[in-house]
C-alpha cells in the first residue's frame, strides 16, 4: 500500500512539473540554386579614342551662406581664486547613483543534453544563365580625356541661423597647495544620476566599439569641453537644461553634449542628439569599450554601422 500511495505522489508532480528548453541541436541548411531560364546579349567591341582637348566639366559655383546666430543656452563653468597657499585637506568620499526599481525577467532553465547537428540540402529554382556575343561588325567608341577644364564663380546667400551654445564663468576663492586626504573623518557621500553610472553608459553597437559621431544631425548645437572620465561629461549634460546627450573620447578626454532643436521653431526640444557610428577600415573593428561612450538624457541617440574589415 505505501509503494502505490508513493507512485501517485510521483504522477502527481509530473503532471505539474515546469516547462524546460528543448534540445540543444543545430540545423545546418545548404542552398542549392538552379536557374530557371538562359538569357542571351549581344554585346560589341569598344573602341577608344584617345583625346588630344580637355573635357569640359562646366562651371563650378561656390556658395557661402551668412546666417544669423541664436543662443540656445548658457553653461557656467567654475574657476579658482587662489586667496593663499597651503595644505588642502580633502575628505573623502564615495559616489551613489540613484537607482530604480526592476524585476527579475522570469525564464526557463535549459535541460541539460548533448548537442547535435543536422545538415539537410534545399533547392531553390530562380534567376537566369546570362550568355553574351559578340555582334558581326559593329564597334562603339569610348573618348578617354587626359585632361579636364572647370569653372569655377562663387555666391554668397543669406538666410538661415546658426545655433550656438553660450558659456559663463563664476569665480570661488579658496586656499590652494598640497592636497592631503583627511584619515580621522566620516567619508561623504556624492549623489550622481544614475543614467550617468559607469553600468548605465553605452559603449558598444553590435559588439563593436564605437568610433565616430556626427553631432546634432538635424538642427542645434553642441558644446565642448573635457572631463576626467565619461560620468563626469554625463553629469554636466544631466544638469544642462535640455541637453540631449552626452559623448565622450576616454583616448582624449573630450566630452561633447547635444542639445537638439526644431527645425521650424529652433525651440531645443530633447530630440536626436547625435548618430553615433563605426566604420570598416584596416584598424576596424573596435572592441568594445575602446571607443566613445555614449549616454541618453532627455534625448536620444541614432546608432549606426558599415560591415567591419571581416570580409562581409
Amino acid at each position: 500500500m505505501r509503494s502505490f500511495a508513493f507512485a501517485g505522489l510521483l504522477v502527481g508532480l509530473g503532471v505539474y512539473a515546469l516547462p524546460q528548453d528543448g534540445a540543444g541541436c543545430v540545423t545546418v541548411s545548404t542552398e542549392v540554386i538552379v536557374p530557371t531560364s538562359t538569357a542571351t546579349y549581344t554585346t560589341t567591341d569598344v573602341l577608344t579614342v584617345h583625346a588630344t582637348t580637355a573635357d569640359n566639366l562646366g562651371t563650378f559655383t561656390l556658395v557661402t551662406r551668412e546666417s544669423s546666430t541664436k543662443t540656445l543656452t548658457t553653461l557656467t563653468t567654475t574657476v579658482t581664486d587662489c586667496t593663499a597657499t597651503g595644505i588642502v585637506y580633502k575628505e573623502p568620499h564615495h559616489t551613489v547613483y540613484t537607482t530604480h526599481n526592476k524585476k527579475r525577467a522570469l525564464g526557463l532553465s535549459p535541460r541539460q543534453t548533448t548537442g547535435c547537428t543536422t545538415t539537410q540540402t534545399y533547392t531553390t529554382t530562380y534567376g537566369a544563365t546570362y550568355t553574351f556575343v559578340a555582334a558581326p561588325g559593329k564597334t562603339s567608341t569610348y573618348t578617354d580625356y587626359t585632361d579636364v577644364s572647370l569653372a569655377t564663380v562663387t555666391s554668397t546667400q543669406y538666410g538661415g541661423t546658426a545655433y550656438a551654445i553660450a558659456t559663463s564663468t563664476t569665480t570661488t576663492r579658496a586656499v590652494c597647495g598640497t592636497t592631503s586626504t583627511c584619515t580621522n573623518t566620516a567619508s561623504s557621500t556624492v549623489t550622481q544620476d544614475a543614467r550617468c553610472a559607469p553600468s548605465a553608459l553605452t559603449s558598444a553597437y553590435n559588439g563593436f566599439g564605437l568610433e565616430y559621431a556626427s553631432n546634432v544631425p538635424a538642427s542645434g548645437a553642441f558644446y565642448a569641453t573635457t572631463t576626467d572620465d565619461a560620468s563626469q561629461c554625463c553629469q554636466l549634460c544631466a544638469k544642462a537644461n535640455k541637453c540631449a546627450a552626452s559623448i565622450f573620447d576616454p583616448k582624449t578626454k573630450n566630452c561633447t553634449l547635444e542639445f537638439p532643436v526644431d527645425f521650424d521653431t529652433g525651440a531645443l526640444n530633447c530630440g536626436e542628439g547625435a548618430l553615433v557610428y563605426y566604420g570598416a577600415g584596416p584598424d576596424i573593428p573596435l572592441a568594445p569599450g575602446a571607443g566613445l561612450f555614449v549616454a541618453q538624457l532627455c534625448g536620444n541617440l541614432e546608432f549606426g554601422n558599415a560591415p567591419p574589415d571581416d570580409g562581409t
